[in-house]
């Protein structure tokens, strides 16, 4: 199993109601992506650790399978249409477990 995790900074002037929008979307469209398993999103509790307010975490069977996640056509829309306009900067960490 491979553990895929995201860490979102925003760009200036992004609203938490943008950030909320970040997040629901998601999880509603991020599912529906071929290999993506048991997906979790969210905001950082604590308010915003090194900058990065949104979070998110999903497992994939293997690093195939995290491969055609990203080159998805489905994922690719979620990152230019929603996380694009609102996202500064991503750290990705993935990881097997």
């Amino acid at each position: 199993m491979i553990c895929h995790v995201v860490f979102y900074r925003m760009k200036p002037g992004t609203t938490e109601a943008d950030e909320h929008r970040l997040i629901e979307m998601a999880r509603q469209t991020l599912p529906r992506v071929a290999g993506v398993r048991n997906l979790r999103a969210g905001k950082c509790l604590a308010g915003s650790e090194k900058g990065y307010s949104v979070a998110l975490v999903m497992d994939f069977d293997d690093a195939a399978a995290l491969e055609a996640y990203r080159v998805d056509a489905g994922h690719q829309k979620f990152v230019k249409e929603t996380a694009e306009p609102f996202v500064q900067e991503i750290w990705r960490f993935d990881f097997e477990g």
